[in-house]
């Protein structure tokens, strides 16, 4: 496993290899083989998630976020670099051996998607930019990164997407009511102009250990005025269709009413949002009608507060997903010295384009889903699935496709 780490409280972020032996669901059996890049890193030069995939020589393919915060801001790089291994087997232990091949992957094009620089000529303290937390997906031989990013001058951010009436959804009367409470809302209406988050998608070139862009593909969702991050997509292809899941914060959004009430209610105001398509590029769906999974049901600062959610597939189910998380304690919020760690996992039935949440989780640092994985959980109680019992949610301004 590979996880991006750092110091509580200060801005400095970079990505270990952890490891344990497959199908090990005990966490105090999990140990870490250190940075991927040495312990000389500096808050400078940092690297955030990414996911890593097999070559077929048996090296690891890592792709991750370099970012840049010289300027005193996040500069994000989609990066890769080619691993290879130690395993002592008379130790039971696993080190990195080789790095080669590391190199930016993308920056953006400016079109499909925003560089830093067409960032950096309008961000006013308020604009949130994104290259970053990519997925790597093999489909027909060919891999294809999916990652988080912002829209670029094709449909850019601006007060013009604010009139734009195809980013308001629901009946005519919804939209109508959402663009009235957006434009009399000076708040809202700000945060509607820099709304521009969006879900990228790029082909690679057929080199496994030193991989190009080939081709920069549209993206498969974006949320124009209505959300600014959109963070850590994936994509898992399951009968016959690709279901793509993403993490979210409302507040990062243009609704203050629907974040202000999750905070007022619950105490923090996360979400997992999905969609579906038949096809890999193209034509994603919302699930659930309004593309809700998951929403918070504990405050942020309880131990069990959890985010950075990640659907993994089960070997041999074509019915459920393991959805995967940490436990957050973000500056220690829950308390002191409690320190961010995974979090059980649980499952996810997909039945078509509707999701429902089942109260079964792992033990902690399970990501193999079996028998032994099988226990009781107050799962219900921690981590709510939006339509687990029914309840009508508006999230009519959570994103639109």
């Amino acid at each position: 496993m590979i996880a991006m780490m750092g110091i509580p409280q200060q801005n400095d972020a970079h990505i270990y290899l952890l490891y344990n032996k497959y199908n090990d669901n005990n966490l105090n059996h999990w140990k870490c083989a250190g940075p991927i890049f040495g312990f000389n890193a500096k808050p400078t030069d940092q690297e955030w998630s990414g996911s890593a995939t097999v070559n077929k020589d048996g090296s690891i393919q890592l792709f991750y976020a370099d970012v840049d915060t010289r300027e005193n801001t996040n500069h994000q790089k989609i990066a890769t670099v080619n691993l290879k291994l130690k395993v002592n087997k008379k130790k039971n232990t696993i080190s990195i051996a080789k790095r080669s091949h590391r190199h930016v992957l993308f920056e953006g094009d400016g079109y499909h998607y925003q560089t830093y620089k067409q960032w950096k000529s309008t961000n006013k303290g308020a604009d949130n930019v994104a290259m970053r937390d990519a997925h790597v997906i093999s489909v027909g031989g060919q891999r294809y990164l999916i990652f988080e990013a912002s829209t670029g001058s094709n449909n850019y951010q601006g007060e013009n997407q604010v009139y734009n009436w195809k980013n308001y959804g629901g009946t005519p009367k919804q939209s109508l009511q959402n663009f009235l409470k957006v434009t009399a809302n000076d708040d809202m209406k700000s945060r509607a102009t820099w709304a521009n988050a969006a879900i990228g998608i790029i082909r690679l070139t057929k080199s496994e250990n030193n991989p190009k862009v080939a081709e920069v593909l549209p993206s498969l969702v974006n949320s124009l005025m209505v959300s600014d991050e959109i963070e850590r997509p994936n994509i898992i292809p399951m009968n016959g269709k690709y279901y793509l899941f993403a993490t979210t914060r409302l507040n990062r959004g243009t609704g203050d009413d629907l974040w202000q009430q999750a905070d007022a209610k619950v105490g923090d105001n996360v979400a997992m949002i999905g969609w579906v398509s038949d096809h890999l590029t193209y034509g994603y769906r919302p699930l659930n009608g309004d593309a809700a999974v998951l929403v918070a049901s504990v405050p942020f600062n309880w131990r069990t507060s959890t985010y950075s959610y990640y659907a993994v597939p089960i070997k041999g189910n074509k019915k459920e997903v393991l959805v995967t998380s940490y436990m957050t304690n973000r500056g220690f919020a829950s308390g002191p010295n409690k320190r961010s760690t995974m979090a059980p996992a649980f499952l996810v039935r997909i039945d078509g384009d509707t999701t429902k949440v089942e109260n079964i989780a792992t033990a902690q640092g399970d990501w193999v889903y079996d028998k032994k994985s099988k226990r009781k959980s107050m799962i219900a109680k921690n981590i709510r699935g939006a339509h687990l019992k029914g309840e009508p949610i508006d999230h009519s301004l959570l994103v639109n496709v």
